[in-house]
């Protein structure tokens, strides 16, 4: 899976273009709106969801959460670098290089691209982490599971393993893969 830098680019862009539109920053139409506003409107509006780019991702999945579901030890987080596969918000490895779970967090809209791209989601999972979750890529691209996602109201996550450099096994199950996202999702 790719990170689709890009596209949290052009999604931040609309998100401020939309914030400019409806605060009303128009032209010499614009009615004028009352000098004090006030602390009720303030107080009354729901908490903000921190934005994707501000989450601290490696709080959200430690290499100690995967020891503790995997049996695994030693494991460290590598630094971002797509060209040795270390293409997520937060990357786990063992001492030798060899990675083991890849963490991608993004906003809610991606669960739908994940779910629609005819790659990435294989089925839905149960039992659910978050308000949706599924299980994949699909059988074309390799018929062992190693992607695990959900969603939240405010954010669409992936937790992905790899296989063994040496042979095809893939590193943690499913239900590991399962586990660390609930991790995940309670901390977001």
């Amino acid at each position: 899976m790719k990170r689709k830098t890009h596209g949290r680019l052009v999604l931040s862009l609309l998100a401020i273009l939309a914030v400019a539109l409806l605060s009303g920053c128009g032209g010499s139409g614009d009615s004028a709106q009352p000098a004090d506003t006030t602390t009720q409107e303030q107080a009354s509006e729901p908490a903000e969801i921190p934005l994707v780019s501000e989450i601290d991702y490696e709080a959200l999945l430690t290499p100690a959460d995967v020891e503790s579901v995997s049996g695994l030890s030693g494991l460290m987080t590598v630094p971002y670098d797509p060209s040795i596969g270390a293409g997520g918000d937060v990357n786990i490895a063992e001492a030798d290089g060899q990675l083991v779970v890849m963490l991608i967090v993004e906003g809610p809209e991606y669960y739908e691209i994940w779910k629609g791209d005819g790659q990435t989601f294989l089925r839905a999972y149960t039992p659910v982490v978050g308000e949706e979750s599924f299980i994949g890529p699909v059988e074309s691209v390799t018929p062992d599971s190693y992607i695990f996602g959900f969603r939240t109201e405010s954010y669409s996550v992936v937790v992905d393993t790899f296989f063994r450099v040496q042979g095809v096994t893939k590193i943690l199950s499913v239900e590991q893969l399962a586990e660390l996202a609930g991790i995940v999702e309670s901390r977001l």
